[in-house]
């Protein structure tokens, strides 16, 4: 019988000897997880069976066994929040998972000046998330009363004979909601414009599909923030009051955080 490691990130040597780390369970539920000196570096692992968490195993299970899936990437998880709660943390993707000790420690040895870089740059930075959503209604009910160019159109069509006036007012339909997504995107831009003012870093993510976010609304928006730790909380206020101004529109802003730096710990 082997033994695999799995992986769930870095943390600095440094604050490990100020703060041991707490006493988890590993991913089989069974082992405890430790950590693997790199230098300055600690790596937080576990250990586990090689015949039960073979590379086919692991296949077989997150393709057809869904509620282990969920289990084990709830483990996951809640374990990445536990160290990120003690730690500056490079957190790592589930199921990272090395053949041996060896295995890893030679590929740490080669990246070990990069990842305390990387830990030194994250230290007292949050990771927030904001997903913009919009109920259409509303706003499409606005730009369809008061935009100048959905005015013009009609002006326009009024001019024209009954019969060419029906189809040509068909095409409204498709401007208005061209305009839609303009003043959609508009609006998210200049809000992810202002927020990201506060931040160290900034990026833009693919929006979820209304089967991801289980709403009605469309989500029109996914954007990450990394704060400095004393700016969260201005940031915060200042989120706030975008999402009371814009409300009344049918936005609904959701902010959450503060996370591990999954996206900017690179």
């Amino acid at each position: 019988m082997g033994q695999l490691i799995y992986l769930y990130g870095f943390i600095p040597g440094s604050e490990l000897k100020e703060n041991p780390l707490k006493e988890m369970k590993g991913f089989d539920d069974e082992g405890s997880i430790f950590t693997i000196s790199a230098g300055k570096v600690e790596a937080v692992v576990c250990e586990l069976d090689d015949r039960e968490f073979s590379e086919q195993v692991l296949q077989e299970k997150t393709e057809n066994d869904i509620k282990w899936l969920q289990e084990k990437a709830l483990h996951h998880h809640h374990t990445i929040m536990a160290l990120y709660e003690q730690y500056t943390l490079i957190p790592l993707k589930f199921c990272t998972i090395y053949k041996s000790k060896e295995r890893l420690h030679q590929t740490v040895e080669t990246k070990k000046e990069q990842m305390e870089a990387v830990l030194e740059q994250i230290k007292g930075r949050e990771e927030w998330n904001l997903k913009i959503y919009c109920e259409d209604t509303q706003l499409k009910e606005d730009i369809s009363k008061n935009s100048p160019l959905i005015e013009a159109k009609k002006k326009e069509i009024n001019q024209l004979s009954p019969g060419r006036r029906f189809f040509e007012m068909k095409k409204i339909d498709s401007l208005v909601e061209e305009e839609l997504e303009k003043e959609k995107n508009k609006i998210c831009e200049e809000v992810h414009e202002r927020m990201r003012q506060f931040a160290t870093d900034a990026t833009v993510k693919k929006n979820w599909s209304k089967e991801m976010t289980g709403r009605k609304e469309n989500m029109c928006w996914n954007s990450i923030y990394f704060l400095e730790q004393s700016q969260v909380e201005t940031f915060v206020e200042e989120m706030g009051q975008k999402e009371m101004s814009l409300n009344s529109k049918g936005f609904t802003l959701e902010l959450t955080g503060p996370w591990p730096a999954y996206h900017f710990a690179v």
